[in-house]
């Protein structure tokens, strides 16, 4: 029998993988794994006898990962990123559609298929550990995680402590309504700091404020003198779509590093296609976007 410990070696292996593949296009984010633990399994199967069996209905959390992410924004990037890396089942997976008259948690839970390099770890179901050969994703928002660790706690996990008190339940779930406006109003935050940036010709900040990203160096003399010689660059970059930058770093292969003069010199590559930023654009750069047909 496969023992469970498999499950954790394996969960920490993708973990560290899909961690890596976040932070390689700068995406600010934290990365968690948990694997079934046997104590977890024996629990699940005593508490529905019969429901999980090799031949039919499978486990499918035995591997969990958890990405929290900074921005709401960014978890539509995180979803079309791991969808080029790995096999998404999409129907096991659970993406909520909020609606605006209900307060409600909002699942953004994907399965995806597990790579074979790991079918070895894993072994094929048994009746002991009816275990798929999946893992599960879980994407949420800093502010969010919070709340979801107090309501998995105090109200998931102790439902009966409830019963009878759904207009206490309804307040718990309207906390997320406060918390999603504290994420646009941070959002806005950023969006006011980047134009006040642009306003005052403070081109590095401006690059932070809008991408709002890990950056590795901030932008060189050369890139500056651009921007302050190009107006309508610098009004661009200001509205500048970070969704194509993030699928476009993705895409190459190898990555390169993220400075913020590497970072215009992919945005001029995909959106502006100005000329002048062409000819400051290192070479090596462009032969791995044209490599990578970007």
């Amino acid at each position: 029998m496969i023992p469970v410990s498999s499950f954790m070696r394996v969960t920490d292996i993708l973990r560290k993988e899909i961690e890596q593949e976040l932070m390689s296009i700068g995406l600010l984010c934290r990365v968690f794994g948990r694997g079934k633990s046997e104590a977890s399994l024996k629990a699940k199967l005593e508490s529905n006898p019969g429901k999980y069996t090799p031949n039919g209905k499978l486990i499918q959390d035995s591997i969990g990962i958890r990405i929290v992410l900074y921005f709401q924004e960014d978890i539509k990037i995180v979803d079309k990123v791991l969808r080029m890396k790995y096999q998404c089942d999409n129907g096991a997976s659970t993406i909520d559609v909020p609606v605006d008259t209900i307060f409600s948690v909002s699942r953004y839970n994907l399965i995806f298929k597990l790579p074979s390099d790991y079918f070895r770890d894993i072994g094929a179901p048994t009746t002991s550990v009816p275990i798929d050969r999946t893992f599960e994703l879980q994407i949420r928002t800093v502010l969010s995680e919070g709340w979801h660790e107090v309501e998995h706690d105090l109200r998931y996990k102790r439902k009966n402590d409830w019963i009878g008190s759904d207009d206490l339940s309804r307040g718990l779930n309207g906390i997320l309504a406060t918390l999603e406006t504290a994420e646009w109003s941070m959002r806005k935050i950023f969006d006011d700091l980047a134009y006040k940036h642009y306003k005052g010709r403070n081109w590095d900040g401006l690059v932070h404020s809008v991408l709002r990203m890990r950056i590795s160096a901030p932008l060189g003399t050369g890139v500056c003198e651009f921007l302050k010689s190009s107006p309508d660059a610098a009004r661009r970059l200001v509205r500048i779509n970070r969704n194509d930058i993030f699928h476009a770093l993705s895409k190459l292969a190898p990555r390169i590093p993220l400075t913020a003069d590497n970072l215009l010199f992919v945005w001029n590559r995909v959106s502006l296609k100005n000329e002048e930023l062409s000819n400051l654009t290192p070479k090596i750069i462009c032969e791995t976007m044209d490599a990578s047909e970007i």
